[in-house]
């Protein structure tokens, strides 16, 4: 049994001490001479309501807080404990669940210059730099689209039900918002930019040759010149 809410909770409280009470009447009668008199009903009734509340809420609460720490568990481990975003593995899982049954599109995205940011202001405003990416991709994403950091300074997204058009339109949203974003160093402001490849997902082609086509899109945007938006035909 698991308790999930408070609702759930109380409900438990009240059932296990209706079951109490209950129990504790028939056991009295049962051992009574003379069935369940004053004598007996007031114990009867009045021990199984002190102890039962207190002892079940307890109980219930340490099962509420075991499904809370399991909730967090299971977040912890599917997503990028940097960014929130999923990790690459259930971004796959995430995709077999409700991707393999939709079409839509594939963007593949790369912080440009990403070793020289490391390089020269260390790794801590490297963190800031990909943190910034993630929280923009995650803004101007698509309510029911995945996103996933991929390793290192690259990410990903599924976004469903959205044609290769309107993902190129997406994508350059978010290209244009890492470009607008900067990040304070030591008084000067860091600029980011951001390359990116779109292709479409039908169900015709596996997702691992859909993710590879926008990889190679998202190759084509740096090699001629990085900060844009690549996007292969249908």
């Amino acid at each position: 049994m698991t308790i999930k809410n408070s609702f759930e909770r109380l409900l438990f409280v009240f059932v296990t001490t209706l079951v109490s009470v209950t129990a504790s009447l028939l056991l009295s009668w049962a051992a009574s001479a003379n069935g369940l008199d004053r004598a007996t009903l007031i114990p009867a009734v009045g021990v199984p309501l002190m102890v039962a509340p207190t002892v079940s809420f307890w109980i219930a609460t340490m099962m509420l807080r075991i499904q809370d720490l399991n909730r967090q568990l299971l977040f912890l481990a599917r997503h990028d404990d940097m960014t929130a975003l999923l990790t690459r593995r259930a971004f796959f899982e995430e995709f077999g669940t409700t991707g393999t049954s939709k079409a839509g599109s594939i963007i593949v995205a790369d912080i440009d210059r990403f070793k020289a940011i490391n390089d020269t202001y260390g790794h801590k405003i490297g963190d800031r730099v990909i943190r910034e990416v993630a929280n923009i991709l995650k803004d101007k994403g698509k309510s029911d689209g995945i996103s996933a950091r991929f390793g290192g300074e690259e990410f990903v997204s599924f976004y469903p039900d959205e044609c290769l058009q309107h993902a190129a339109i997406r994508a350059e949203a978010i290209r244009s918002a890492v470009e607008n974003q900067s990040i304070q160093v030591s008084g000067k402001e860091l600029g980011i930019t951001l390359s990116i490849g779109v292709d479409f997902f039908d169900g015709t082609r596996p997702l691992d040759e859909v993710l590879h086509a926008a990889d190679q899109a998202l190759y084509e945007a740096k090699k001629t010149g990085r900060n844009k938006v690549v996007s292969n035909s249908a």
